[in-house]
């Protein structure tokens, strides 16, 4: 019979995998046309964003949140919604439904080996 912290441990690593492949869909497809989009609007992307991908929870974020589009210093969010398809929020939502759970998973594995 299988105790939870296999069933945490193995979790983590299902959604350490799902997340791996959202982060890379989401950053090669929706961000990537998010970008060219606000090009074309004279809207530059992120400057502290160097290709890495670090902004693509900022990203999924503005997606679905609308406080997530205010303006501040780090991320202006306030045109990705608005050049955002359906595709991309589809891949914005999976993206952090996976790093949510890899991050519950992570820590209930953690707490678990500590027990």
């Amino acid at each position: 019979m299988p105790s939870i912290d296999k069933f945490a441990l193995a979790s983590m690593f299902i959604f350490m995998a799902l997340a791996f492949i959202f982060v890379v869909l989401f950053a090669r497809t929706s961000i990537k046309h998010i970008n060219k989009k606000m090009l074309k609007d004279n809207i530059t992307p992120p400057l502290w964003d160097k290709g890495v991908g670090a902004s693509a929870p900022f990203y999924a974020m503005a997606i679905f949140f609308k406080r997530s589009r205010l303006p501040t210093p780090l991320f202006d969010g306030r045109f990705i919604a608005k050049h955002a398809r359906p595709v991309d929020k589809v891949l914005a939502f999976l993206h952090l439904f996976t790093m949510a759970g890899l991050t519950i998973s992570v820590f209930t594995a953690m707490y678990l080996d500590t027990v």
